[in-house]
C-alpha cells in the first residue's frame, strides 16, 4: 500500500502496537501516553498551528504531524548537523521537530505507509523510553 496513511489509521496503529497506551483526546491534537504516567507523551499527532508552533503549516487542509521523543543517540544519527534550510512544511519527510528538536523529538507530516514502516523502530524506542522514565519516577 502506498500513499499517506490517514490520521485515524495512524492513531489506531500507535494504540494497537503497544500495550497499555492511553490517548488524550481532550484537544484536537492526540497525545499518546505509556502506562499510567500521564505527564509526558511518547508520541503526539498535532493537527493545527499555534502561536508558538506554526512552522509546519498545519492549517493546510488534511495536514497533520506525528512527533516522537527519541534518544539523543538515535536523534543524532538521523540529524547529525542542524540544517538551517530545513522546510518544516515538507510532507512525508523525517525532520527534527520545529520546536522540540533540542529535546530530541522527530517529526513527520502526513507519513506514507512506507515511512511508517521506517518509523516503527523509532515508535518502539519512544514508547520504551517513556516506560523507563515512568518507572524511575
Amino acid at each position: 500500500m502506498t500513499g499517506a496513511i490517514s490520521l485515524e489509521a495512524l492513531a489506531e496503529y500507535i494504540q494497537d502496537a503497544f500495550r497499555d497506551v492511553h490517548v488524550d483526546t481532550s484537544t484536537p491534537d492526540l497525545f499518546f501516553f505509556a502506562g499510567d504516567e500521564r505527564k509526558f507523551p511518547f508520541a503526539t499527532i498535532v493537527t493545527r498551528d499555534t502561536e508558538l508552533d506554526h512552522h509546519s503549516e498545519l492549517d493546510r487542509d488534511g495536514v497533520f504531524r506525528l512527533n516522537l521523543g527519541l534518544s539523543k543517540e538515535s536523534f543524532q544519527k538521523l540529524f547529525p548537523e542542524p540544517d538551517p534550510n530545513v522546510d518544516y512544511a515538507d510532507l512525508d519527510v523525517l525532520l527534527p521537530h520545529p520546536t522540540y528538536a533540542r529535546m530530541f523529538w522527530l517529526s513527520v507530516l502526513n507519513p506514507s505507509h512506507e515511512t511508517l514502516r521506517l518509523l516503527r523502530p523509532y515508535l518502539k524506542e519512544a514508547h520504551d523510553l517513556q516506560v523507563k522514565r515512568a518507572a524511575r519516577g
